[in-house]
């Protein structure tokens, strides 16, 4: 059995995602971080996140952006800190991160219910070792009260249907909630196969935003994607019964291959 390839980490994945160009136009702008890239990009995007990029589930992420006067920090769902300018509010990053590698991404205005911004999870499957992808459902995830993040159990967030949420939060037709819909899918397709020239994976999640203006943009990529998510969606537990089925089709498969 081959040797697995470690996990990329947020800046390698950036990179790697961004030699594609079909994907690229979904990446949101990335730099490493250091004190010039977050002046430059909260110059030019007026709001920036910093992440941390061995992180995951949302921890140690870092918001900023400019409120008129100050720049303001928060960190995952500690209260706002303000700062004069870009070097004190740099310091206060640093210690927060204490040495550890981060990026500076521009920040997204995301599409917002209820106030609270949202994203979406699109979940994407295999059924056997080496077998083709296979798109099993997505959905919506509503960051809790005073977050940065929308990773629901960090932020006290809840979860619903992708088409609901859509409707909701920026007002669409059905008929253009439909499209949206698909068009994540396709992507689902395009950024698995993609990662397939890295490493083969048996199931892929991809965090997805949606703009306050309706664009799409690829946030982030995980390669041990939660089935627990959409087990709290009651209302619709037909996706999470898919990604059950699923997992079990492929642990079948891949017992049987090493029977």
């Amino acid at each position: 059995m081959p040797e697995r390839k470690p996990e990329m980490g947020k800046w390698l994945l950036y990179q790697f995602f961004r030699r594609n160009e079909q994907i690229a136009k979904f990446l949101p702008e990335t730099k490493k971080y250091t004190v010039e890239n977050f002046g430059t990009l909260i110059g030019k995007y007026k709001t920036v996140y910093v992440k941390p990029v061995a992180g995951s589930q949302g921890k140690g992420i870092m918001k900023a952006w400019y409120d008129g006067k100050s720049i303001v920090v928060q960190h995952t769902v500690r209260k706002q800190r303000k700062f004069p300018d870009v070097k004190s509010a740099a310091n206060y990053i640093d210690n927060l991160r204490d040495g550890k590698m981060y990026i500076v991404q521009q920040g997204i205005k995301l599409a917002k219910v209820g106030g609270r911004p949202m994203d979406i999870r699109v979940m994407m499957q295999r059924e056997k070792p080496g077998g083709r992808w296979r798109y099993s459902g997505m959905i919506a995830k509503i960051a809790g009260g005073n977050s940065v993040v929308t990773n629901t159990a960090l932020s006290r967030g809840r979860v619903m249907d992708v088409d609901s949420a859509l409707q909701t939060a920026l007002g669409w037709t059905p008929a253009k909630v439909k499209r949206t819909v698909k068009e994540l899918e396709r992507l689902g397709y395009l950024f698995a196969r993609h990662f397939d020239t890295y490493q083969r994976y048996r199931e892929l999640g991809f965090d997805v935003a949606i703009s306050s203006s309706g664009r799409i943009w690829l946030l982030e990529q995980n390669t041990a994607p939660s089935h627990a998510l959409f087990a709290r969606n009651q209302k619709n537990l037909a996706p999470y019964k898919r990604i059950q089925y699923r997992w079990g089709v492929y642990e079948r498969a891949r017992k049987a291959k090493h029977a």
